[in-house]
């Protein structure tokens, strides 16, 4: 798939240059390039921007203006972001360190741009390949799971745990999340209805495991949590087990 690059310059003969080393490219798109950062901006906003060689001191806004606006956007919009100036002293460094994947100092060199952007760009690729893979071996061993107890896959709260316990596994900070105040919401989001429905649905489901799954498999997975005298987990403790079970088994 072709990815879209913008050049955002203050230099025409910069811009052609860039834009010779890359218009011969097959999986590379070249956006109409621009010389403000207003116009960077707008067609960040407007297109589907991969790549961008973005210039510290444009006109009007300049770069660190233009990387404020893509920290502002989902990280699915954020493209990767290499940036071009003349003055490359440590402050101005500093300030854009955690922002950018490479530094070009003037005067440049077209044919190195195109090298350093292309090898970050599959680079990139082969870790979200990566990422993609583990999400998928992730939620697969969620939906075995959460079947292998006697979850029916046909109740809607087998969907809304799947998920769930997706969010929970995939956070940095499980231990941070509130389900009533973050899963319920987010999930609710996902299939466009109600937090309230949501956490109705995972009960009715881990209560239709705990009478009529398999019991075995439930102790296995639960262990003391099944006792007579506990009953059933609650719907966060279940969550957290089952995502730390699925975890577990990308580890082996």
């Amino acid at each position: 798939m072709k990815k879209n690059l913008l050049i955002a310059s203050n230099n025409v003969a910069d811009a052609k240059g860039i834009e010779a080393a890359f218009q011969s490219l097959e999986d590379i798109r070249l956006l109409p390039s621009v010389f403000t950062g207003r116009d960077a901006i707008d067609t960040i906003f407007a297109r589907d921007v991969d790549l961008l060689i973005l210039d510290l001191f444009l006109h009007d806004l300049d770069g660190i203006c233009v990387l404020d606006f893509i920290g502002k956007l989902s990280e699915d919009r954020r493209p990767l972001v290499f940036v071009t100036t003349a003055l490359a002293d440590d402050r101005l460094l500093q300030i854009i360190k955690d922002r950018v994947i490479y530094c070009f100092t003037k005067p440049l060199k077209y044919d190195l741009v195109q090298l350093r952007v292309l090898e970050f760009m599959r680079l990139y690729e082969r870790e979200t390949e990566k990422a993609d893979e583990v999400v998928d071996i992730l939620e697969s061993q969620i939906a075995a799971g959460i079947r292998a107890i006697g979850v029916p896959a046909h109740l809607k709260g087998y969907y809304y745990l799947r998920d769930a316990i997706r969010i929970y596994a995939m956070s940095e900070s499980p231990v941070d999340l509130s389900i009533t105040n973050d899963i319920y919401p987010t999930v609710a989001k996902i299939y466009n209805t109600r937090p309230p429905l949501v956490e109705h649905a995972v009960r009715n489901a881990i209560e239709i495991a705990w009478t009529r799954g398999n019991t075995d498999t439930i102790r296995e997975y639960f262990g003391y949590t099944v006792h007579d005298y506990k009953g059933k987990p609650s719907n966060l403790e279940f969550v957290a087990m089952m995502a730390q079970r699925a975890l577990t088994y990308l580890k082996r």
